[in-house]
Order: structure tokens, then C-alpha cells, then sequence
């Protein structure tokens, strides 16, 4: 009921002349879901610019962010997990007493059985043995906002040490990217899909702004809470 009655006032609130601290909390989970949602989003364009192919692999909002696959001659040749994190989130924890550690070959194999369980997955049954013999990669992709106007990139591998342990080492940070002024192809591409998966999960979540709101709120490279001030006074 609750939920309901916050989806049934929020284009009231949108609409006000000021935010209150009630509607401030929504729109900031709001903004939360939407930086997130702009994350996995860019990591897809990532990597399946880069010749791997996406299986999906959530349930809801819960699973795998992303799980690809790389085939020759029609058989799986290459299996990636990766999760991503914007700006300051980390892994976490989950299962009973939070035991289980977020992409840990445990939680892999955990979300891949969830999958199988609430619908069919895409070479489910090599996917799995992948993961089962340890023979696949699993990824950290973390997307950050650098000052007032660009975002950077951070890849780190994570390797295991046991079913429900692992080292985290940094693969690569790219160069931070002005979003108004990209120097090459990549950055251009990267800068497109940023704002393409941001006005998205807008669209998505905060469905009751006007596309000149969304653009105004594109501007910057970090959509904030205090952000929503400038579209509706």
C-alpha cells in the first residue's frame, strides 16, 4: 500500500513549487536507481561494442548485472560476469547473515541456479560450467563522476581464492572524459551512450518529466537530488 501511495503522489510532487524533505528522500532513491540503471547500461555498451554478446541475467533488479559470452563456430568459447557500481558503491554482502560476497564464485553460481528457476537461460547448461570449473572472468566495472563535467572508467579483475573468496586488482582506468568536448571516437560513443542510458532510466523512473526537463538535467555529468530544483521552480 505504501508503495503504491508514493507512485500515486509523485506527480504531485514533481509539480510542486518547492521540495519538501519527504519528496526529496523519493527523488533521491529515484536518482539512485537511475545512476545505477545509466551504469549497467554504459558497461553493456562496453563490452558488446567489443565483440561480446549479452545473455540476460537478472531477475527483477536482482542478479547479474552482466553476464556475456563469446562463441566460435556456434559454441561458447569465453564466458564474462561483471557487476557495476557507480561513483562510490561497492560490493556487498548477501544470503543468510550476509555471508555470501557479491561476484564470489558462490553468488555467481547462486544467481545463475535463481535464473534457471524463474525462466530459460541462453546456453545455461556451458554457461554453468564455466563458472563451475572456475574457467570464466568476472569484472568490476565502476562508473564515476570526475569534477563538474566529466565521468572516467575503472575495470578491475577479480580474481578467486576459494568459493566465496577473491582478490580485487585494478585492470585499467581510463582517462577521464569531458563530456563536452571528447577527443576521440571511443570517448564520442562513450559520452553518447552515457546520455542515452541516462535519459532512459529518467524516462524510466521519473517518467512525469518533460523532455526539455530531462535535457536540462543532462547538462550535468552528475544528476543529484538538488539537480530536480532547476527543472521544476
Amino acid at each position: 500500500m505504501f508503495k503504491l501511495l508514493i507512485i500515486l503522489l509523485m506527480p504531485i510532487l514533481l509539480q510542486s513549487s518547492s521540495i519538501n524533505n519527504f519528496s526529496k528522500k523519493i527523488i533521491q532513491a529515484k536518482l539512485n536507481i537511475v545512476n545505477g540503471y545509466a551504469t549497467e547500461c554504459v558497461m553493456d555498451y562496453f563490452y558488446t561494442s567489443s565483440g561480446w554478446h549479452k545473455i540476460e541475467g537478472e531477475v527483477g533488479r536482482n542478479g547479474l548485472d552482466g553476464l556475456y559470452i563469446k562463441k566460435e563456430k556456434g559454441i561458447v568459447r569465453d564466458v564474462l560476469v561483471a557487476e557495476s557500481k557507480w561513483n562510490t558503491s561497492r560490493l556487498g554482502r548477501s544470503g543468510k547473515n550476509k555471508l555470501t560476497k557479491q561476484m564470489s564464485q558462490k553468488w555467481v553460481l547462486r544467481s545463475l541456479n535463481r535464473l534457471k528457476k524463474f525462466g530459460t537461460i541462453e546456453d545455461y547448461e556451458v554457461i554453468k560450467r564455466f563458472v563451475e570449473h572456475n574457467q570464466y572472468r568476472a569484472r568490476l566495472f565502476k562508473l564515476l563522476p570526475v569534477g563538474n563535467d566529466r565521468i572516467q572508467i575503472k575495470l578491475y579483475k577479480i580474481k578467486n581464492k576459494g568459493f566465496n573468496t577473491y582478490d580485487v586488482f585494478p585492470e585499467k582506468d581510463l582517462k577521464s572524459i569531458v563530456l563536452s568536448t571528447p577527443k576521440n571516437s571511443f570517448e564520442k560513443n562513450i559520452i553518447e551512450a552515457y546520455n542515452y542510458c541516462r535519459r532512459t532510466g529518467l524516462d524510466k523512473y521519473l517518467s512525469d518529466l518533460t523532455d526539455r526537463q530531462i535535457s536540462i538535467l543532462l547538462e550535468d555529468n552528475y544528476i543529484k537530488a538538488n539537480d530536480i530544483k532547476k527543472v521544476i521552480l
